[in-house]
């Protein structure tokens, strides 16, 4: 698998997951401490995000790191 499909495949379970918790973009931002924008980024997949970020997004949306990561 390519970088670049990891990284739009990693964006688009982040955004199953958000959506199904009925959460907005800028709501799971604000609870990472970032902006919207970043977030946006990740899940467009134009981001390639470090362990640390994923386990940050994971512990908001009450997950974990591995659930996160579990794209086919």
């Amino acid at each position: 698998m390519l970088k670049q499909e990891l990284q739009r495949k990693i964006g688009e379970r982040i955004l199953e997951i958000r959506t199904k918790q009925s959460l907005s973009q800028t709501d799971l931002a604000y609870m990472c401490g970032w902006d919207r924008q970043v977030l946006h980024k990740i899940e467009k997949g134009k981001v390639n995000c470090t362990i640390y970020i994923l386990y940050i997004i994971a512990t908001e949306l009450k997950i974990s790191l591995s659930d996160l990561l579990n794209i086919e």
